[in-house]
């Protein structure tokens, strides 16, 4: 059984799916291009010519250190591969093949994890000074990882939807050969 059977506005979780195709694609295609300005930055820092980031943020107060340049490069790395896997999603969606929802599923699950690990090292880095802007930007981070979870939830149950047809196929294909007495 499908964990959910609709998805938001839709009535299936099939559009829900396309839906959540088009919204990544987005959202992640903007993200590889903030990420990417972002390493265009900190190029000497990444070639070895420079020991310390050079760049800002608006999230830790003082220098950006070395974890954050890492995690920065994880999200460039992991945006790149969900654009990818979004456009297999849309194939995989518009052709009914299920091995095509795989790699969606899969980075979006990296993409979120590695989202929970840099709030929590934010969190026990002690450099966050919570004030209105960074308050603001943990609230939209809460609502896009609840907004990815959900897209998440939402792909793997048109996956198991696929399944589950193929298995009537499969059933209704055995019956129909199978001689009648």
């Amino acid at each position: 059984m499908a964990i959910l059977e609709s998805c938001c506005f839709w009535k299936d979780v099939r559009s829900g799916s396309f839906a959540c195709a088009i919204y990544t694609l987005v959202y992640f295609g903007f993200s590889t291009l903030m990420f990417l300005f972002y390493l265009v930055e900190e190029q000497e820092f990444l070639l070895g010519q420079r020991a310390q980031p050079m760049g800002e943020s608006l999230l830790e107060k003082g220098d950006v250190t070395v974890a954050t340049v890492i995690f920065n490069v994880l999200f460039l790395f992991c945006s790149m591969l969900m654009v990818l896997s979004s456009v297999l999603l849309i194939l995989g969606l518009q052709q009914n093949r299920r091995q095509l929802l795989i790699p969606w599923i899969l980075f979006m699950l990296g993409d979120l994890l590695i989202e929970c690990f840099h709030l929590v090292h934010l969190t026990l880095s002690r450099r966050v000074i919570f004030d209105p802007i960074v308050g603001f930007i943990f609230t939209m981070d809460f609502f896009i990882l609840c907004l990815n979870l959900y897209c998440l939830l939402c792909v793997i149950s048109q996956y198991q939807a696929f399944r589950l047809q193929r298995a009537e196929l499969q059933l209704a294909a055995t019956a129909a050969s199978q001689p009648r007495n």
